[in-house]
């Protein structure tokens, strides 16, 4: 391999190269790589070969029956990604000056929007915008916010709690909506009463839910004082009504999460816990210089749509936890 470069090397690698590292960091295949870009794999190796040889640098290696990044392929990748979606920002832009509303828009959201804010978000499309499809995708949110960083969507519907992680780097996020946590416990083991305070419920076995969901029950216990003992774990909510109705143990359950739900078992019962807790459904997307008109309509369609009907709170009404 030649160790001349040009005095600037990076100023011949274009986007579609950039594509290809950002694919090759996704797929860790050629062929899947070439596949999700309409391109053949001798095509997509040529290509590889052609950057390689400007930078004097390798950019991949096999690895088993797969290829991986280099270092230097890595670096290419990481911030290949965000000029990649400038360019597609910049592209729709003048699409949306064009006054093209067609496309696609790409979303990912967690399972209890599924059920509900996702169907109101496709029937306000189908009645203002029926040229644009809905591509969907579910996912919890570490998952949701992956996908968008690496370009699978063009925004990710997601729910946080007080005290989270940040989000990525060059990501922004939208609060639309507030709501409630919730205990919910078999009738009999209620107690009187509508509320609850988790630690008159130290003692009680508990279910925990998604990663997040398990980490937000970790850390309201550990502000009441105890660790709880978890020994069921399931993301499937009518599961976990069904196992806190049966009596072996206790689930904290998000207000969505209960509409979504529709009922609770016959014999369950929800709390409303004293404080309360809170999780926060919003929208994040790329920051890009000029949002994108898929972002943009997103944004659009959940500002109008009335989260009252599954008990939540707008964001311009409360403040933000």
């Amino acid at each position: 391999m030649s160790t001349t470069r040009s005095a600037d090397p990076l100023g011949a690698i274009d986007s579609t190269e950039l594509r290809i590292l950002h694919a090759l960091a996704t797929t860790g295949s050629l062929t899947a790589a070439a596949g999700s870009l309409g391109l053949s794999q001798p095509a997509v190796s040529q290509r590889i070969k052609r950057v390689e040889t400007r930078l004097s640098v390798p950019l991949i290696e096999r690895q088993g029956r797969g290829i991986r990044l280099t270092a230097a392929g890595r670096i290419l990748a990481d911030h290949g990604r965000t000029v990649v979606a400038e360019i597609d920002a910049a592209l729709a832009a003048i699409d949306d000056l064009r006054g093209e509303r067609g496309g696609t828009l790409r979303l990912v959201g967690f399972p209890s929007a599924s059920a509900t804010i996702v169907p109101a978000v496709m029937r306000r499309m189908a009645e203002d915008t029926p040229e644009v499809s809905l591509q969907y995708r579910e996912a919890e949110p570490p998952a949701a916010v992956d996908m968008l960083r690496d370009g699978e969507v063009d925004c990710a519907l997601i729910f946080d709690y007080e005290g989270a992680g940040e989000l990525p780097a060059g990501s922004a996020f939208t609060p639309l909506w507030r709501e409630t946590v919730s205990l919910v416990i078999a009738e009999e083991r209620a107690g009187t009463g509508n509320r609850a305070d988790l630690s008159d419920y130290a003692a009680e076995h508990w279910i925990a839910g998604c990663e997040k969901c398990r980490g937000h029950l970790l850390a309201a216990a550990a502000e009441h004082g105890f660790e709880p003992d978890i020994i069921q774990e399931t993301d499937n909510v009518p599961a976990m009504l069904a196992m806190a109705a049966a009596g072996g143990a206790v689930a904290l359950v998000p207000g969505l999460a209960l509409a979504a739900a529709r009922t609770l078992p016959d014999d369950a019962t929800a709390l409303q816990l004293e404080p309360p807790r809170y999780r926060t459904i919003g929208l994040v997307s790329m920051a890009t210089v000029k949002e994108s008109p898929q972002v943009r309509l997103c944004k659009r369609l959940l500002h109008e749509i009335d989260g009252a009907v599954w008990g939540l709170e707008p964001l311009s009404r409360v403040d933000a936890p």
